[in-house]
């Protein structure tokens, strides 16, 4: 487990209002002057989903971009044009002007080699993460999160129901005689959580009652996060026995805390 250096708050305002503008990557665009006879530059690399714009303002001799593959091309050659072409898979993509060079890097040509584009980082536990989740096939049921870096530690409240309905006959002085609630605690590594389920029982309505008791290692909990707003979570209750996964999804999924998590995410964590 990795935590977050506390020093870096500035950083991290500045990133929130970086998210904000914008969710995700923005690709480049990248210029190539079409000249009398030259493209500059005539070599280009770029990543995968860039694009590149070809540009003739000059306004002398007419010109054009014709690929060698026959993949794009920016139509009938003219003295003053503006063209482009978004690039999504990496390879080498030569071209030329079909009036003063020709296939194969004859005369007034080019090329635009693609890269792969660089893998994102391993999704990382943080702070915003904090917040209600809920599998939208059970709405009603849910789970709150709450991430602490300073103890890296992870506490998790479960409100659900219980695996049989209660009978006609039984009561309950506040909410449902079917409604249950667990708690857990775990530390994480990258974007997995495991938890140790705890289970109170014998307790009153706003009261520390003499009879109220804790068990602890009821179950366990493995939540890992796909993103700021998905996880899969997988429990297991060997004493009923019990065991499944449920996909969750952040109920909020455009608040403050998905940009600070998105933030976060954008950090490089303490090693």
């Amino acid at each position: 487990m990795k935590p977050y250096r506390h020093d870096v708050l500035a950083k991290i305002i500045l990133a929130i209002g970086l998210a904000m503008v914008s969710r995700q990557a923005v690709a480049e665009v990248h210029i190539v002057e079409v000249g009398d006879n030259f493209f500059s530059p005539a070599q280009l690399t770029i990543q995968a989903g860039d694009t590149v714009r070809w540009v003739n303002a000059a306004g002398g001799m007419a010109h054009d971009v014709e690929s060698d593959t026959g993949l794009f091309s920016s139509g009938a050659a003219a003295s003053q044009f503006t063209f482009e072409f978004t690039f999504d898979d990496p390879g080498s993509y030569p071209y030329f002007c079909s009036v003063h060079g020709g296939p194969g890097g004859v005369g007034m040509s080019g090329a635009v080699v693609v890269e792969a584009a660089p893998e994102p980082p391993p999704f990382q536990v943080n702070p915003g993460l904090n917040d209600a989740w809920y599998d939208p096939l059970t709405a009603g049921q849910g789970f709150l999160f709450a991430v602490y870096t300073d103890i890296e530690m992870m506490f998790l409240a479960w409100f659900t129901h219980d695996t049989v309905a209660p009978g006609e006959d039984a009561s309950a002085v506040i909410g449902d005689p079917g409604h249950r609630w667990l708690t857990a605690l775990g530390g994480w590594e990258d974007n997995v959580v495991t938890l140790d389920v705890a289970l109170t029982g014998n307790g009153l309505f706003n009261t520390l009652a003499d009879e109220q008791e804790t068990t602890e290692g009821y179950g366990t909990v493995v939540i890992e996060f796909h993103d700021c707003n998905t996880a899969s979570l997988e429990y297991t209750f060997p004493s009923i026995p019990l065991q499944g996964t449920i996909a969750l999804e952040r109920i909020i999924k455009t608040g403050d805390n998905v940009a600070l998590c998105e933030a976060y995410q954008s950090m490089e964590p303490e090693t």
